[in-house]
């Protein structure tokens, strides 16, 4: 696991972990991780006591998730005949201790951190990993069946995925349905709308014990890849869509939201990345003409238009034209110099600029022109860059509003008033996490760690 991996890891584990303080963790004993990728999520909820469901629609990753699982057992069964039971449960008390940590945390919780602690890993969790299409519909029903199968399963006790727990924990048909925790790493870009459409279509469900085995309790979700989002996914809350204008992001301005211009000079290792990843961008702006004008006349000799005008404006700004996919991935060593670029992308191209000298712009026979030209664009780079975090930070909190909308109009099954949304800054960006907020959902009575 790479150290950003560790630092995500470690951190939601224990954020979750404080959140299952006495109360909630007595009731709450079952986790869904949605696009649970390698499992190292799911793995650590698992040492925290917790049934964990981890659902990726991906079996490659899945598969890797299962192997690593089998690796951890085995790990866990020498340490146990070396009697070192100790060490077989990471001891998640030491995020309380963590300086970054404490930023989000109140000071009241470390103790709460350590009678969760004593509660909660005191029972033995469960992993059970799925290869699922992951949509609204398709979540519900897995975490439905998920908890089915564990009830029919009695040989020997009670099963869930592949390990055993006690009978007591069973749930008959009378009782009232299980509560379960969402949570979401990194969700991509439409995966997180997915998640929270979930959430809320399971919590205004009403609780008939007879039809509904679970109940949504809680949620913590962080997103990525704004720029996947599906266009449906914003605005989500009506006090942006009864907006006249409506607000609307085009792609250009989802592909932003990625942008974390705060870190670019955290050190001199970043600013070399932010340096090149600048010169990057200016240059491809540079060849663009040229590659507009060899599509347009490859275009025009076999009478075939290479793309609609309106897909081509979506595209345009974030560097995924059709002319720029067809550049394609340069090695980094390519931008060493405009005339290093424009050999390595005319070779792999194919483009030859002797063919088309009548048509190049100035800027290619005219070093000051060009070089005048790169610093406009690199300028105009980073002003864009710039609002970066603020598109995400719209992104979020209309997500937020849209939650509390939803919650408000299932007050008349449900208090709505009972339940949290928050947004909390929940990982370091200086570890390179540049997507630090989670979306979180929970019962009033829980411990707020904002």
């Amino acid at each position: 696991m790479s150290p950003k991996k560790d630092h995500e890891v470690s951190r939601m584990s224990a954020y979750i972990d404080q959140l299952l303080c006495p109360g909630s963790a007595d009731t709450l004993h079952h986790v869904v991780d949605v696009g649970s990728g390698q499992g190292y999520l799911s793995r650590a909820l698992q040492n925290l006591g917790l049934h964990v469901l981890a659902l990726d629609s991906n079996e490659i990753q899945t598969s890797g998730a299962e192997r690593w699982k089998v690796k951890e057992a085995a790990r866990r069964q020498k340490q146990l005949k070396r009697g070192k039971d100790a060490q077989s449960v990471p001891d998640s008390n030491h995020h309380c201790n963590d300086p970054l940590f404490q930023l989000h945390v109140p000071t009241s919780v470390p103790s709460a951190c350590t009678a969760s602690k004593n509660k909660i890993h005191s029972r033995m969790g469960s992993l059970t990993h799925q290869t699922i299409c992951i949509n609204p519909r398709t979540l519900e029903l897995s975490i439905h069946d998920w908890l089915l199968s564990s009830e029919d399963n009695q040989i020997a006790g009670c099963m869930i995925g592949d390990l055993l727990v006690d009978r007591t924990e069973r749930r008959t048909p009378k009782e009232k349905p299980v509560p379960v925790m969402m949570v979401a790493l990194h969700a991509c870009g439409s995966l997180t709308p997915d998640v929270l459409r979930a959430f809320l279509s399971n919590y205004r469900r009403p609780s008939a014990p007879a039809i509904c085995t679970w109940t949504a309790q809680a949620l913590v979700v962080v997103g990525c890849c704004y720029n996947l989002m599906a266009p449906e996914d914003f605005p989500l809350s009506r006090s942006l869509r009864e907006r006249t204008p409506v607000a609307t992001l085009p792609f250009a301005s989802r592909h932003l939201a990625a942008q974390i211009p705060s870190q670019w000079l955290r050190n001199e290792t970043s600013a070399r990345e932010t340096s090149l990843a600048i010169r990057k961008v200016v240059f491809r702006a540079l060849l663009q003409p040229v590659l507009q004008t060899i599509g347009a006349r490859e275009a025009s000799a076999n009478h075939i238009a290479t793309s609609s005008s309106h897909h081509i404006e979506d595209l345009r700004g974030a560097g995924q034209t059709p002319e720029n996919r067809r550049l394609g991935k340069l090695p980094d060593t390519a931008y060493k110099d405009w005339e290093t670029f424009l050999d390595e992308a005319t070779s792999k191209t194919g483009v030859r600029l002797d063919q088309i000298a009548t048509q190049l712009p100035v800027y290619f026979h005219n070093e000051r022109r060009r070089r005048h030209l790169e610093s406009a664009l690199s300028v105009l780079h980073v002003l864009r860059c710039i609002m970066g975090p603020l598109i995400e930070s719209l992104i979020l909190l209309d997500r937020q509003e849209w939650i509390r909308e939803e919650l408000t109009e299932s007050s008349e099954s449900q208090e709505s008033d009972t339940v949290d949304v928050d947004v909390v800054n929940l990982f370091d960006q200086a570890t390179g996490s540049g997507r630090n907020v989670a979306i979180v959902i929970k019962p009033c009575e829980w411990p707020n760690m904002i």
